[in-house]
């Protein structure tokens, strides 16, 4: 699933390709959109996008006349936009925008939203994000995450679950969550109201720091370890693949920890969803580092 990152870079790209520039057309296959638009979709012809941009895993862009669009990625789903002609439609695509000079298509994504207000009151959950682990000011807002995050309602929740709830903090998924933890040392299993004050600390400047070194670097892992890991075929599955260096402990099963030489693991996770549907996720530490009593 892309997470943060990602979908600020696909947001950046967006913005490039057809900011400023005036809607020739603008059609969905999702439901909801697909409707909104057989009803309005002239009121659009014209109007400028004035600006795309991304907060956690959800991408927004705004359009001249208090108009919106809006995407969720889900698991699968991906933009991708042209500045030739495009391809023709396939199964796959869920929506296009073409503007003067360029074009914009989402793939198999199931969330994209049309429709005219403050998009943080016409689509669900927009308006009880936590605070972007990826600020565009660089200012994580470490208050409000904090505030959120040990809030009553959360003392017995674990923070491996905690750090995927997009109401506490958005725009971290598996990869993230894995990769601060273990930058912490904290143990996936430990409940919030069981964290130290030195714990919750170092989760406040970590969570923004890995988050926006993913966004610059396509990596959390730093340039020394990467380094080390390209030229020790011990450390990674397949050597000579750039992928196999982005993580420490994401993905890198039963491969040794760069920290203290100990098999990293993987086990799954009960995650409580914020619509109350619990499901689990794999999560990756070292259990010597993270100290988790196996």
């Amino acid at each position: 699933m892309p997470e943060g990152p990602e979908v600020r870079k696909y947001a950046d790209a967006l913005d490039k390709a057809l900011g400023d520039r005036r809607i020739i057309r603008l059609s969905a296959r999702t439901k909801s959109a697909k409707a909104w638009l057989e009803a309005n979709e002239a009121r659009l012809f014209g109007k400028h996008i004035e600006r795309v941009y991304s907060h956690g895993k959800h991408l927004i862009g705004l359009i001249e006349g208090g108009f919106y669009f809006h995407s969720h990625l889900m698991m699968w789903g991906s933009w991708q936009t042209f500045t030739s002609s495009p391809p023709e439609i396939d199964r796959r695509e869920r929506a296009r925008i073409v503007v003067e000079g360029a074009s914009a298509i989402l793939y198999s994504a199931p969330v994209f939203n049309v429709g005219r207000g403050k998009p943080e009151r016409q689509v669900e959950f927009l308006n009880s994000l936590g605070p972007d682990a990826l600020p565009y000011d660089n200012k994580f807002d470490a208050k409000e995450f904090r505030k959120r995050l040990v809030a009553k309602r959360n003392r017995t929740v674990t923070i491996g679950a905690a750090l995927l709830n997009q109401q506490i903090v958005a725009g971290l998924g598996n990869y993230l969550r894995a990769e601060i933890l273990f930058a912490c040392r904290v143990n996936p299993w430990k409940q919030v109201g069981g964290l130290s004050e030195k714990e919750l600390e170092c989760l406040t400047r970590v969570v923004p720091l890995l988050t926006r070194r993913s966004y610059r670097a396509g990596a959390t892992a730093r340039r020394p370890d990467r380094e080390r890991m390209r030229l020790d075929p011990t450390l990674v599955y397949q050597p000579g693949r750039e992928y196999g260096t982005r993580h420490l402990v994401f993905r890198r099963t039963n491969l040794p920890c760069l920290r203290c030489g100990n098999s990293i693991r993987q086990l799954r996770q009960a995650t409580q969803l914020s619509n109350d549907e619990e499901r689990e996720r794999i999560v990756y530490f070292c259990a010597r580092c993270q100290d988790v009593d196996l």
